[in-house]
């Protein structure tokens, strides 16, 4: 399985143009965060760097978890994460650090977790950077978050495509339904590759096929001419990462 690490840096002051580093990556977490420190070493510095981090898949895993009104609070809502997700996903979820967000009374809520170790990792990379980690945040969340504005249709999925996954999230009746991620296919996402990935995203995590299908992706799809779906494209995964044809690959020894 092949990742990506991706790194967009520009000076605090005087602004000046953003610089975008790209770095192909085997899976592994221990490889990945060795890339970023990579990238780091080679971005300019400063003496007030702050770095913000963007986790997609498969650093991180989502569940809408039904709400329950005997949990009054957040750690009721962390154990009972961590007990749903280890049934959803047949892992042990003890060391995963779980982020829920905050939501409508009543309504179903979206969480993400990450490998504590991992997150720890990350938290020592940013000090011996000597950058002020302003944020680690799970890359759906953050695009749902986003882009909520644009999300107007009663009934959508909000997809997610990244170089080696689609997270697929579901809404209904102002409620998130379901959310599964599932591998990018092969040929990416266009015609019959997409209209297969939402229905078989549909049967695994939701309780409803959408017709309205919102994308998020680092390039504008192809003309989707499926009459079972309607597709908008929101834009880009996060602003400093939209210049797709500006990224640089680095020499770097491993």
């Amino acid at each position: 399985m092949r990742s990506q690490v991706l790194l967009a840096s520009r000076p605090r002051w005087p602004r000046g143009p953003v610089v975008r580093r790209a770095e192909s990556i085997d899976g592994t977490a221990d490889t990945a965060v060795l890339r970023l420190q990579q990238l780091l070493g080679d971005a300019p510095a400063g003496r007030l760097d702050t770095l913000t981090l963007h986790l997609g898949a498969p650093w991180v895993r989502y569940s809408v978890l039904p709400w329950q009104d005997n949990l009054k609070r957040e750690a009721d809502w962390q154990g009972y994460a961590r007990v749903l997700m280890a049934s959803q996903f047949n892992v042990a979820t003890d060391t995963w650090r779980v982020a829920i967000e905050d939501g409508r009374y009543g309504a179903p809520r979206l969480a993400a977790a990450v490998d504590q170790g991992l997150y720890q990792t990350l938290l020592e990379l940013a000090r011996t950077r000597k950058c002020k980690l302003q944020a680690v945040a799970p890359l759906l969340t953050d695009v749902a978050n986003r882009y909520h504005g644009e999300l107007k249709s009663r009934e959508f999925a909000l997809l997610l495509a990244e170089s080696e996954h689609v997270s697929c999230l579901f809404r209904k009746q102002r409620s998130w339904r379901g959310v599964v991620t599932l591998p990018m296919p092969a040929g990416g996402l266009n015609g019959a590759s997409l209209t297969a990935l939402v229905r078989d995203a549909a049967m695994l995590a939701s309780d409803f096929v959408p017709r309205e299908l919102y994308l998020a992706s680092t390039q504008q799809p192809a003309d989707h001419d499926d009459d079972a779906f309607e597709l908008e494209w929101l834009g880009g995964l996060h602003p400093l990462l939209d210049a797709a044809r500006e990224w640089a690959r680095p020499e770097v020894a491993a």
